[in-house]
C-alpha cells in the first residue's frame, strides 16, 4: 500500500467540537477550494458554488438565521432552532457547497448536484492533505425559511452539505469496514457473488470438471 492510499484510507470526520482554530488562512483555502476543481463533471458544467464563512463573521450569520427562522415560522421547534446554532458558532469555519444548476441542459440535475456532492469529498481530503479536519453535515441549516437569501444563494443554487473545517483537537484514527462486506461481483444475470469468492467458486467448479 502506498503514502497515497493510507492517506485515503486514515481520512476521519471530526465534529464540530473536535475542532478549534486555527482554521484554514485565505491562501490554504483557496488551495483547499483548487482541489475541488479536479472534481468529475459531467458536461464540463462546472456545477460548483462555494461559499466561505470567516469564524469572525460566524456570530453574525447565527443571529440573522435565528431571526430569519423565528419570523418566518412561530412554530417552528425551538430546539431544532438552538440544535442548529450551536453546531454552527462552535465551527471555526465553515464551506456551504451548492450545486449551480445549469437547466435546461442535456445533463441531468441528479448529475450536477452528484458532482457538487463529490467536490465535498475533494474539499475535506484536500483539508486533511493540509493538517486540518472537517466534517459534512447536512443543509437543515438552509433549507429553513429566508435562509438562502441571507447566504446570498439564487434559486439554480442547491445546496449539498456544510462542510465545517479547523484543526483536530485530538487526531484519531477510525476502525474501517472491510471492503468485501459491501463488494460483489456480477456473473451474469441476476447473479451476484461476494468479491473475491468468484474465483473460489471458478476454481471449484474447474476442480469438479477436472
Amino acid at each position: 500500500m502506498n503514502s497515497i492510499q493510507q492517506f485515503l484510507n486514515q481520512r476521519v470526520s471530526y465534529h464540530v467540537h473536535e475542532l478549534s482554530l486555527p482554521a484554514p488562512n485565505q491562501q490554504q483555502m483557496t488551495d483547499i477550494l483548487q482541489a475541488a476543481m479536479s472534481t468529475p463533471d459531467h458536461g464540463k458544467l462546472k456545477p460548483w458554488h462555494f461559499v466561505v464563512i470567516n469564524q469572525a463573521r460566524i456570530g453574525e450569520l447565527i443571529n440573522l438565521l435565528q431571526n430569519a427562522w423565528q419570523q418566518a415560522n412561530s412554530s417552528l421547534d425551538p430546539q431544532r432552532a438552538k440544535r442548529l446554532a450551536s453546531y454552527l458558532k462552535q465551527a471555526p469555519s465553515i464551506v456551504l457547497v451548492s450545486a449551480a444548476l445549469t437547466e435546461p441542459s442535456p445533463i441531468s440535475k441528479q448529475d450536477q448536484v452528484f458532482s457538487a456532492a463529490a467536490a465535498c469529498q475533494m474539499i475535506l481530503l484536500a483539508a486533511d492533505a493540509l493538517g486540518f479536519g472537517g466534517v459534512w453535515y447536512s443543509t437543515d441549516a438552509v433549507e429553513l425559511p429566508n435562509v438562502r437569501q441571507l447566504l446570498g444563494l439564487q434559486d439554480k443554487h442547491q445546496p449539498v452539505g456544510f462542510l465545517v473545517l479547523g484543526s483536530p483537537t485530538n487526531p484519531r484514527s477510525k476502525a474501517r469496514s472491510d471492503v468485501s462486506e459491501h463488494s460483489f461481483e456480477w456473473l451474469g444475470a441476476t447473479q451476484l457473488s461476494p468479491w473475491g469468492q468468484s474465483e473460489t467458486v471458478n476454481q471449484e467448479a474447474t476442480n469438479e470438471h477436472s
